[in-house]
């Protein structure tokens, strides 16, 4: 395990002795990351050393590695939402708020299923996908291979700045093929971008930069990777509806950032006033119906917008007469398999008419790339069947952590543990590919039910059946759970179940006495325990020194206790309130 004192940090290449720059990075042998951050040379899981901070957002930190067990550069990441998380000083742990600790579990359990369902894909070759994973640290790694190429944004500044509608055709099918298996998955990006397409050294595309949803939504527990031009405007807003036509809004906006030259204005500074220009009016070699797609595409309105990328590309390679719009407020979606099918009689219709050599070109090409797309279907639902017993032998992934991986609050530095499944080859879990999804159940957890039920997202889409009950994790008011797992393809109206918290089933007793020292009103301490759904009952107490209509004392019957005790709220107990009588007399009397 001494190898890694011979490597640059910064690359992973062989240093040579006595090296004190790397000779192909520039990085000095003693240059280090942010203190919040893994140091380099770190060992993970008696295999892997950390190299340079690669990125960080809100979810976790990306940095070069090294595999010693296999020789190879990879690419390490580490879920660290370090809003709600912080670096044990001098350590790697990280510790996580005492007030967040439900929150990171919940993050590191989406962090967890993304990649695990991400790796059940890696033998599809346009995407960045996990070749392990493991607990350590208080949280959870991804290992990547290391991909050979450079962003879809160097690329661009390699090539003036744009491409020809030419070159685009022929870089994007594979690309667009596999991100529709994806979505057929169950998976959305969220963040498809210049920076998150890899051009490699045989001049592929590769889609990478995948990430949980509350990093790529506004509004939410974590700081927001929201990416200005390509993010689509329901992605600004925590109640908005997001689904496939959110992936179509990026990918049509990369398009026309690279036929255009020019950045598409962010969709917020769109509202009221649509600045959005076609792209042939700026590049006037854009064929038009290209440039209709992609402005319909990246329409504002989900329910205008083109809803799927089957869709989008079906429209994109379709000659001008075809090009239709979509009825005001509807999701229409196109099965692949139907696709092929239509697509095919078209095509033989239109052999039989005298056409331009260009025409029949365009007419092959689209009978390709629909070809490519049904075969990449096929592949999808032969690699997401259970293994045989042989493929399980010909191909592993490592499944280094089979234990939980412990989650350790900054107040009490106890740990909590939450279930980390490793990623490994001869999983059994069967997904089933749809022919096209309208939308996909969005994860409702952690959300106000009130936000969720007023928003107009749901219109035409979903209903709620709301079922109320207690809970010792979630405030009243706060969805818990769902019927309907997220990512589960859906089709209007569908109506799923909200388990919304009613509060903590089991609440302390609460304090009748002010800071001051003076005492709280009947009114003032009603208030607190109708907030704490606490059942309670006023009985009147004569005083001869206190006026009328203050807390003079409160007890509990069933459990005994009184302020700073518990109450069982779930079970009904009730919380006896002595309220103050003044009565002169009654000391005499007495």
């Amino acid at each position: 395990m001494s190898e890694y004192k011979t490597l640059c940090m910064g690359c992973m290449e062989p240093l040579m002795e006595g090296q004190d720059v790397c000779p192909n990075c520039g990085l000095s042998v003693n240059a280090g990351n942010l203190p919040s951050y893994l140091q380099p040379k770190t060992v993970l899981d008696s295999r892997y050393i950390v190299g340079k901070l690669i990125k960080s957002n809100g979810e976790s930190a990306t940095y070069i590695g090294y595999d010693n067990a296999e020789s190879q550069k990879v690419t390490i990441k580490e879920y660290m939402p370090d809003v709600i998380c912080s670096r044990a000083k001098g350590g790697s742990e990280l510790i996580v708020d005492q007030n967040y600790v439900v929150q990171y579990k919940n993050y590191m359990s989406e962090f967890t299923e993304l990649n695990k369902s991400l790796a059940r894909l890696r033998t599809m070759s346009h995407i960045v996908a996990p070749i392990d994973m493991f607990a350590a640290n208080n949280t959870v790694y991804a290992v990547f291979p290391n991909v050979e190429g450079i962003t879809l944004r160097q690329y661009l500044q390699d090539n003036a700045g744009e491409l020809s509608w030419d070159q685009v055709r022929k870089l994007f099918p594979p690309l667009l093929t596999t991100l529709a298996c994806i979505h057929n998955a169950g998976i959305l990006h969220r963040g498809i971008c210049l920076d998150n397409i890899i051009v490699t050294d045989r001049n592929e595309l590769m889609l990478t930069g995948f990430a949980i949803p509350e990093i790529r939504t506004a509004n939410t527990d974590l700081a927001p990777e929201l990416y200005d031009g390509f993010s689509a405007p329901e992605q600004y807003s925590a109640s908005e509806w997001e689904g496939t036509w959110t992936d179509v809004y990026a990918v049509a906006a990369v398009m026309y950032r690279i036929l255009t030259g020019c950045m598409p204005p962010e969709p917020m500074s769109r509202i009221g006033n649509d600045s959005l220009i076609e792209p042939n009016k700026i590049n006037p070699h854009v064929p038009a119906n290209v440039s209709k797609v992609i402005t319909q595409a990246m329409r504002l309105s989900c329910e205008q917008r083109i809803q799927t990328i089957t869709d989008f590309v079906t429209k994109l390679f379709e000659q001008p007469s075809y090009m239709t719009q979509l009825p005001r407020g509807s999701t229409q979606t196109i099965p692949i398999q139907d696709t092929k099918d239509r697509r095919q009689t078209s095509s033989s219709k239109k052999k039989k008419k005298k056409s331009s050599g260009g025409n029949i070109a365009m007419i092959i090409g689209a009978v390709l790339l629909v070809a490519i797309v049904v075969a990449a279907f096929l592949a999808l639902i032969s690699m997401l069947l259970p293994e045989s017993s042989s493929d399980t032998e010909t191909t592993t992934a490592s499944t280094s952590a089979t234990t939980a991986a412990p989650v350790t609050t900054a107040a009490t530095s106890e740990t909590e543990t939450t279930d980390v499944t490793t990623v490994s080859s001869d999983e059994t879990t069967t997904t089933t590919a749809t022919s096209g999804t309208l939308f996909v159940m969005p994860n409702l957890v952690g959300k106000k039910y009130t936000s969720v039920a007023e928003s107009d997202t749901w219109k035409g889409r979903l209903e709620f059946e709301v079922i109320y009950d207690y809970s010792d994790e979630y405030e009243r008011g706060i969805i818990y759970d769902q019927d309907i797992p997220e990512g589960t393809d859906l089709y209007p109206v569908t109506t799923v179940k909200l388990y919304v918290s009613q509060g903590l089933a089991v609440v302390e007793i609460p304090d009748y006495m002010n800071e001051d020292g003076s005492r709280m009103t009947k009114d003032e301490y009603v208030a607190l325990l109708d907030e704490l759904n606490i059942k309670y009952e006023c009985r009147d107490l004569e005083t001869p020194d206190t006026l009328s209509g203050y807390v003079m004392d409160v007890y509990c019957a069933q459990t005994g206790d009184g302020v700073g005790g518990e109450i069982n709220v779930k079970e009904g107990n009730t919380l006896y309130v002595d309220i103050s009588v003044f009565s002169p007399l009654a000391d005499a009397v007495g």
